[in-house]
């Protein structure tokens, strides 16, 4: 029988005296390895890393990487490969089925990966162009353009199929890379291509609120962390979105520290690290602008700042020297309904 084991279970253990805060901090450190999917093949990290390397070569040869000379083959040519692709993927991912749950996981994305060609050969082949014609693949990842919607609802549709049969967190991951494409090419389709840029900026912080939402739900009743890539590229969105919101107000300015730093704290209440990287970024992007423009002759700045980081990097030390009393004790003074709100099942 399987049991799943959260934080909230090894606190209350400490509270029962079964064991100390120490214990249950080494065991949480030992029991958190990140992505450990069920299978053969889950012990070998050398095997892992093979296999998904080779699945990102063959995403990027699909995508990232093609060159305009496969135009040579024509919308009915490009279809045709990405059809044969993907049921090439398929049948070899029912094979492994039994045999790897990581190999035959990735199988079924690269699979869903071949959505994007498909949909762009099939649309060219007919000349269905419902926003008109965008230009050549190799352009669906470098510019923004409405002409792309067809291809990211068609790749989102394959990916929520594909999630039935692809039981690893990396299944989420063609989902959420198009739904933050489809935050940038949706914004000429509601306003137009002339005002695209006044507006873009709003969307994407609105697509990446969405996104992250939508993480939290999944992230609360999840057997698999499909949650993990939503996080990512719902936090990129809304943390790009208002990183280019530009103002000569002092206090938007700071209130956009605030909102970097309260991702930092949802991110080690979520231990989710996208939202601490990007919430560091934009907290020193802050004191950057503090440093060289606001203070920039003041002779005192530079102490100051150093006293804070030394006091931070303390609050660190003190952290990591008493992290299961102090996880209690936020515990003890959070409501009760924030508790219950929070994911209850992490690894």
């Amino acid at each position: 029988m399987k049991v799943t084991i959260g934080r909230e279970d090894l606190a209350e253990a400490v509270d029962r005296g079964i064991i100390t805060g120490e214990q249950a901090d080494a065991l949480w450190r030992a029991l958190d390895k990140g992505e450990r999917p069920d299978g053969p093949d889950a012990s070998s990290t050398l095997s892992q890393f093979l296999y998904y390397l080779g699945a990102l070569i063959v995403i990027g040869a699909m995508g990232w990487f093609m060159n305009s000379a496969w135009e040579v083959f024509g919308g009915a040519g490009l279809f045709s490969i990405a059809a044969a692709y993907a049921l090439a993927f398929i049948a070899a991912a029912r094979h492994f089925r039994d045999k790897s749950v990581v190999l035959s996981g990735l199988l079924i994305v690269m699979a869903v990966c071949m959505t994007p060609l498909g949909a762009y050969g099939l649309q060219k082949w007919l000349g269905l162009w419902p926003k008109g014609y965008p230009g050549v693949y190799r352009d669906f990842h470098v510019w923004v353009k409405s002409g792309w919607f067809t291809m990211e609802v068609a790749t989102l549709a394959a990916g929520l199929i594909g999630m039935r049969f692809a039981r690893i967190p990396f299944a989420m991951a063609p989902v959420a890379f198009t739904l933050w494409y489809m935050s940038m090419d949706v914004t000429p389709i509601l306003f137009g291509p002339d005002r695209y840029w006044l507006y873009h900026k709003y969307v994407s912080i609105g697509f990446g609120v969405a996104m992250i939402a939508a993480a939290f739900v999944i992230d609360r009743r999840r057997k698999v962390d499909y949650a993990k890539w939503l996080y990512i590229f719902g936090a990129l969105a809304f943390w790009g979105g208002l990183s280019m919101l530009q103002s000569k107000s002092e206090l938007n300015r700071a209130i956009y520290c605030a909102i970097n730093v309260v991702m930092m704290f949802c991110g080690v209440l979520l231990e989710r690290k996208v939202f601490l990287v990007l919430g560091g970024i934009g907290m020193f992007g802050y004191i950057g602008h503090l440093a060289w423009t606001v203070f920039r002759d003041s002779l005192f700045f530079p102490f100051a700042l150093t006293l804070v980081g030394l006091v931070v990097v303390y609050a660190g030390w003190f952290y990591h020297r008493r992290q299961a009393e102090l996880d209690r004790l936020v515990r003890v003074v959070t409501p009760g309904w924030i508790i219950r709100l929070l994911p209850q099942n992490r690894k």
